[in-house]
């Protein structure tokens, strides 16, 4: 298990920017061979560079697991020919999927503004789903991180929010007290490592690790 603290053309967001599962982590084209051999070592994955909407806010227009990828119909066949997860297209006004989806290999949280989906998540993809704020606000893909390991979540989370977030993901999940911001746009982790920004010190970088059992 190891972290890598970095940042993406000078932003902090590696969240929105990148996508991590436990096989792959999808990366935009402007990267540099450095940080792709050290994101690949740290999360033990095979990286692939994309562009989804011909932008690369990846992990803003997508989320995944080890079985799907996530994207809204918006983003073009041609960005999505290197994939090889299963692909599902998300059709509604709703495109930032990274912030609305939270999902590991157990489980899948929607966003309210997704609850017209969950009878398609759980019926033809055989995924455990719920619906969920968190912190009563309708993103769980921004206020969360999860792998298939443990997740953490805002400090402000309600307990009846986080007893949700356990049961649908199958994994325990911390509240972070001193990690102000919002991991989910922030960090990229799977079970074997955690991508963090280089401004992360101290307790909030400390929290995030023991969190995500990092070091177990």
């Amino acid at each position: 298990m190891a972290t890598y603290q970095t940042e993406f053309f000078g932003n902090t967001t590696l969240g929105l920017l990148g996508v991590a599962t436990e096989n792959v982590c999808y990366l935009p084209t402007e990267i540099t061979r450095k940080q792709i051999k050290r994101i690949a070592e740290t999360l033990n994955v095979v990286v692939k560079k994309a562009s989804f909407y011909n932008s690369s806010l990846l992990g803003l227009f997508s989320v995944a697991n080890s079985k799907y990828l996530f994207v809204p119909d918006i983003v073009s066949d041609a960005e999505l020919e290197f994939v090889d997860k299963k692909v599902i297209k998300l059709t509604g006004v709703f495109t930032t999927l990274g912030n609305l989806i939270l999902c590991n290999d157990k489980g899948c949280i929607l966003s309210p503004y997704l609850a017209e989906k969950k009878y398609f998540f759980e019926n033809e993809l055989k995924l455990k789903t719920e619906i969920t704020t968190i912190s009563d606000l309708p993103f769980p893909g921004i206020f969360a991180t999860v792998t298939n390991r443990a997740g953490i979540v805002h400090k402000n989370c309600k307990d009846a929010e986080i007893e949700i977030l356990e049961k649908t993901l199958g994994v325990e999940f911390k509240r972070l007290e001193f990690y102000e911001g919002f991991t989910g746009a922030e960090i990229l982790a799977n079970t074997k490592g955690l991508i963090a920004p280089k401004t992360l010190k101290g307790q909030e970088l400390a929290e995030i690790q023991d969190g995500l059992k990092i070091f177990s």
